[in-house]
């Protein structure tokens, strides 16, 4: 496969993500949410900040799928091992890892609030662990991307 058609098929993931994205926050949420409210008129005053602290995760989301779009920028380029990459898979790592904790403190809150239930609370814990698995994940790859880049830089100075 060459670097051009990898590019290309990562960018396509990239929109099936974003597009996935806009159907899960925009339309799947609120939805469930409504339905939640509708058979549960107790948990109305639950809605709002639900889907306020729901809706916030889209920045992170989203801000990780523009560092992928860059970094298919380079692949396609020919320089997938450069120190940009490196920097942008860590950027990637590090918003995984405020996603995942932000998620975790909220649902942190909510429970000391009595606004939440445990069963959504255990569901929570296995998506904060998805999300920490793709901040190691991406710490890793920003590593070998960073070591392969130093290695390139060193072959490109010997003659």
């Amino acid at each position: 496969m060459t670097q051009k058609s990898m590019s290309v098929l990562a960018r396509i993931i990239i929109i099936m993500f974003a597009l996935l994205g806009v159907v899960l926050f925009g339309f799947a949420v609120p939805l469930f949410g409504a339905d939640v409210v509708a058979d549960n008129p107790e948990f109305s005053s639950w809605y709002a900040p639900w889907l306020v602290f729901i809706e916030l995760m889209l920045f992170p989301c989203y801000a990780v799928l523009v560092l992928a779009w860059r970094i298919t920028s380079t692949i396609r380029a020919g320089k997938a091992f450069c120190m940009r990459n490196s920097v942008r898979f860590k950027a990637a790592s590090l918003l995984a890892l405020i996603t995942s904790a932000y998620f975790f403190a909220g649902n942190i809150v909510f429970g000391l609030l009595n606004m939440s239930h445990p069963g959504v609370m255990l569901a929570a814990l296995v998506v904060v662990f998805i999300g920490f698995a793709i901040s190691a994940a991406a710490a890793i790859l920003s590593c070998m991307v960073r070591n392969a880049a130093m290695l390139q830089e060193e072959s490109d100075l010997t003659i």
